[in-house]
């Protein structure tokens, strides 16, 4: 039986247990998923546990830089998936957030020269990662202005100043907690997709937000399939139809929505 878990604090809203029991199902494979919900000060014991008890774990916030340290990993940026057998580590986030893109956005890579990214944490690394290889300019607005540009000076972005941007981008955890986080950090600007890493159904207020204003906007929850998916790649080597293990999710997933 295959075993995953997710580590995190305060995530009890997540719901990886049900995209990767949905993968299994779509595999055919048998599946034990966790949640690891832990304090920082138990972050070491709880990382050599989950080594030695899993095929492998996904790391969400605050952990994704923290964690490094305990697997003996010296890469820049954050990581979101750790292989226990060699303590191997992978960032998926990344392509997950493009792929969903791609999926949900068909014309959004000639649309897009611009792109506004809101918070400058794990994800928004990534996410801003993403964008930047992708040849697209990238602004970062986070509410501490230092961690702005410390974020924007390790991967070569810039800070935003009211700039035009077609993308835009949530990465903060706001949606979570309801907070209207354009209302608080920004004017929302001009732009054509809006993004949010947030999920919740009937809309995050940032989705509801730029919904209102004319653009195209889409939540987090195809990111969270498409990066299982391949965080599941690289734990297993597992060489899978990407677009048809969605497929399969995504319709469990809407099943058991419909049924709820």
């Amino acid at each position: 039986m295959n075993k995953l878990a997710l580590l995190g604090k305060d995530i009890s809203y997540t719901l990886s247990p049900d995209v990767h029991c949905a993968i299994a199902r779509t595999l055919g494979k048998e599946m034990t998923f966790d949640t690891v919900n832990i304090s920082s000060e138990t972050l070491a014991i709880t990382v050599d546990r989950l080594l030695s008890e899993y095929d492998g774990f996904f790391v969400t916030k605050p952990y994704k830089l923290d964690v490094k340290q305990y697997v003996g990993c010296n890469r820049a940026g954050s990581i979101n998936v750790v292989r226990s057998r060699d303590r191997a580590v992978a960032e998926t986030d990344g392509d997950g957030f493009l792929l969903a893109l791609d999926r949900n956005f068909a014309d959004w890579r000639i649309d897009v020269n611009n792109a506004l990214v809101l918070g400058a944490g794990g994800a928004a690394r990534s996410v801003a990662t993403a964008l930047s290889a992708q040849g697209k300019r990238v602004f970062i607005l986070d509410r501490t202005a230092v961690r702005a540009a410390k974020l924007c000076t390790a991967i070569g972005a810039e800070l935003y100043a009211n700039q035009s941007a077609q993308l835009i981008v949530n990465c903060t955890s706001a949606g979570w907690n309801g907070e209207d986080v354009l209302h608080s950090l920004c004017v929302l600007p001009e732009f054509d997709y809006a993004f949010d890493l947030v999920y919740a159904r009937g809309g995050t207020p940032f989705i509801k937000r730029c919904a209102q204003s004319g653009g195209r906007a889409t939540d987090g929850t195809d990111m969270l399939i498409y990066q299982a998916i391949e965080g599941e790649k690289f734990i297993y080597g597992r060489d899978l139809d990407t677009e048809k293990v969605f497929d399969g999710v995504k319709k469990i997933l809407d099943d058991t929505e419909s049924n709820a």
